[in-house]
């Protein structure tokens, strides 16, 4: 029997999508802001490289004017911002306000500019517009297709895994589009992110598998790019500069339970706490070997977890890094639990979500009352547009950065409900594939999101 040590009772953490946990505040001051700039320049030098463009002279105005309204609806100090806001309209391409912008950024005005369209996101905007628009997604998985052949239609075709564990999607994928992307001249970015620390003895087979990674890295042909960053948690993206901006394709296969089963800002602390020491039992932090981990009393037994697995980040968080990084986003083998909460985030009709009560399948069907009839009737196989059954969220409140005053506005422009868990045509993670013979549960949802910026008012 492994021994353990005791910590402590874990505490249910809930992060709301409001408030990521890794980004810093703004600047409040001119040597704050200096810093901020070097820093944005020395973790990111691909988007200073690329602001090169915005401030060419043909435009440079346009730059400005972005740059401005950025500025004018940022968090900074009104001292700071107006400082920049002035220095920055009476700026050209011959920088005819050196003086005030050197004092504020310690730079000359062109590199101040490239800093600040770095630090303020402008250029990480630049790079998400360059994908497929919204409108044609639409249209392309709206046909009889896998919507995993978006990646053959466009020039650049990138896919970002979160949660990709033992990377037998990733296999499966290079399987059935690589020779075609490469037939075609294209190169393939791959890239996948797991929570589970590589090296560390809990986890079992959801570990990236080390013979598919080696293929993966070392034996990669030239038209594929990947990478896989072990050990970091899907909410904490921020800090991997090497990630794209944004990805045709974002998948998520078998979003992790409780993770994303309970929302928080629906939910209360106590009552997600309650329930899942009613459902899954009593749990607490203890060492494993010297290891942080969470043990779980379940019928009788304990159970031993990644020491993250009852944090709680709740589907709109979820919803709102797809939205940020994703042309398209499919969500893969979702167990009933986390997708009737993620479903009711997608819903307009907020009598869907209400305030602290437990999606359990008693209460569904009263809840949800006609889309819970219709959704059900779904057989295993089949399809169905979520607008034909209830009216989509038009306004999905999405999180801020330090850039950012006010948060972005995202919606769906489109969502499609599948039932099962393997599809053909469509490649798949081996978690997808274990239900098959999950005879107790109950068959899994499939998602296809297509999602788009609401423009602001």
């Amino acid at each position: 029997m492994t021994p353990v040590q005791t910590e402590g009772y874990a505490p249910c953490v809930s992060r709301p999508p409001s408030t990521p946990a890794a980004e810093p505040a703004a600047p409040q001051n001119p040597a704050q802001l200096r810093r901020f700039l070097q820093e944005s320049k020395s973790a990111d030098p691909d988007a200073w490289e690329s602001a090169r463009k915005l401030v060419h002279r043909s435009r440079l105005e346009h730059t400005l004017a972005r740059l401005v309204e950025r500025i004018q609806h940022s968090p900074l100090p009104g001292t700071l911002r107006d400082g920049l806001v002035a220095g920055l309209r009476s700026a050209s391409a011959e920088g005819t306000d050196r003086v005030r912008l050197k004092e504020l950024t310690g730079l000359p005005p062109t590199k101040a500019i490239r800093a600040l369209c770095v630090h303020f996101a402008i250029v990480r905007e630049e790079a998400s517009s360059s994908g497929p628009p919204p409108h044609e997604v639409e249209a392309f998985v709206k046909q009889d297709v896998s919507p995993y052949d978006l990646l053959l239609q466009v020039e650049k075709p990138s896919l970002l895994d979160l949660g990709a564990g033992d990377l037998s999607f990733e296999e499966g994928l290079l399987d059935q589009y690589l020779t075609s992307l490469q037939q075609s001249g294209k190169a393939l970015t791959l890239h996948a992110v797991d929570r589970l620390q590589p090296g560390s003895q809990l986890g079992g087979a959801y570990h990236a598998n080390p013979e598919r990674l080696r293929r993966l890295t070392r034996d990669a042909p030239d038209t594929l790019q990947f990478r896989f960053w072990g050990g970091v948690d899907m909410m904490d993206l921020s800090t991997h500069p090497h990630l794209l901006a944004r990805y045709t394709v974002l998948t998520c296969h078998a979003p992790a339970t409780p993770t994303f089963a309970y929302e928080p800002t629906r939910l209360s602390p106590a009552t997600i706490h309650s329930h899942l020491t009613k459902t899954k039992g009593e749990y607490r932090t203890v060492r494993v070997r010297g290891e942080k981990a969470l043990e779980v009393m379940h019928r009788g037994q304990a159970l031993t977890f990644p020491h993250w697995k009852f944090v709680i980040h709740g589907p709109l968080a979820l919803l709102d890094l797809a939205v940020r990084r994703g042309a398209l986003c499919i969500l893969s083998a979702i167990d009933d639990e986390v997708f009737w909460e993620i479903l009711a985030q997608l819903v307009e009709d907020p009598g869907m979500r209400p305030q602290d009560v437990v999606f359990t399948p008693n209460v569904l069907p009263e809840i949800f009352g006609h889309v819970h009839q219709a959704l059900t009737s779904v057989k295993i196989g089949e399809r169905c547009n979520l607008s034909d059954v209830t009216p989509l969220r038009q306004n999905l409140l999405g999180s801020t950065t330090p850039q950012e005053r006010k948060p972005p506005t995202w919606s769906f422009r489109f969502v499609e409900i599948r039932r099962g868990a393997v599809f053909p045509g469509m490649p798949a993670g081996s978690t997808a594939r274990q239900f098959r013979h999950m005879s107790e549960e109950v068959p899994p949802w499939h998602l296809v999101l297509v999602p788009e910026r609401v423009p602001s008012r």
